[in-house]
């Protein structure tokens, strides 16, 4: 009797993953929970799988911004996709506070531009803080000089954002900084569509 592998195995979790998130609370005050749902039915379609895309690219990132400067990156995404947060966890400040607890002080601004149809993402540049989710605890793995920086989930928006052909966004950054940025770095969480369930790989 054979069997055949694809009904051995569901083809997409039995919960979503975001669920998982140590921020996601289904009570008062939920946001991340009634955003989480929103994301149900990408999963409910098992023909999209998330990815992680990162602007700036490794050169620029690693060459980091001056002083004061501003850095433009052209970001390219699968048609098809759905944005469905920013991944971001990580400051180059070398105080990220001056009082040892939070909030963190940003080190740059940034904006989005869906180039095609010239939509920004945000009525003005938003300052890094804004992606940060942290708070004090007593996991010394997120320590940094003091403040521990815990952002294990991505900040979700309040729509899934659809990615239309080209696909290109303009990711802009201004550096805050009296000195070269090296730690300016943004991660968008994209919902691609798995190719190989639609037949198309």
């Amino acid at each position: 009797m054979s069997s055949n592998p694809t009904t051995c195995f569901p083809t997409r979790p039995p919960i979503n993953p975001l669920r998982l998130a140590s921020n996601y609370r289904d009570y008062w005050g939920d946001l991340d929970a009634r955003l989480t749902e929103l994301t149900d039915p990408l999963l409910d379609a098992a023909c999209y799988v998330p990815r992680i895309f990162h602007a700036p690219d490794t050169e620029a990132e690693n060459l980091g911004v001056l002083a004061n400067d501003f850095l433009e990156y052209v970001l390219v995404l699968p048609a098809g996709s759905f944005i469905v947060g920013f991944q971001h966890c990580f400051t180059s400040l070398a105080n990220p506070n001056d009082s040892g607890n939070p909030p963190v002080r940003s080190s740059f601004r940034f904006q989005i531009t869906d180039v095609q149809k010239q939509y920004r993402f945000f009525e003005k540049p938003v300052p890094e803080a804004w992606l940060l989710n942290d708070a004090p605890s007593s996991n010394p793995q997120g320590l940094i000089n003091g403040l521990y920086n815990l952002n294990p989930s991505p900040r979700l928006l309040p729509a899934l954002y659809p990615v239309t052909p080209p696909g290109e966004f303009r990711v802009e950054f201004w550096n805050t900084l009296a000195s070269t940025n090296t730690g300016i770095r943004l991660s968008l969480l994209v919902a691609i569509p798995d190719l190989d369930l639609l037949g198309r790989g």
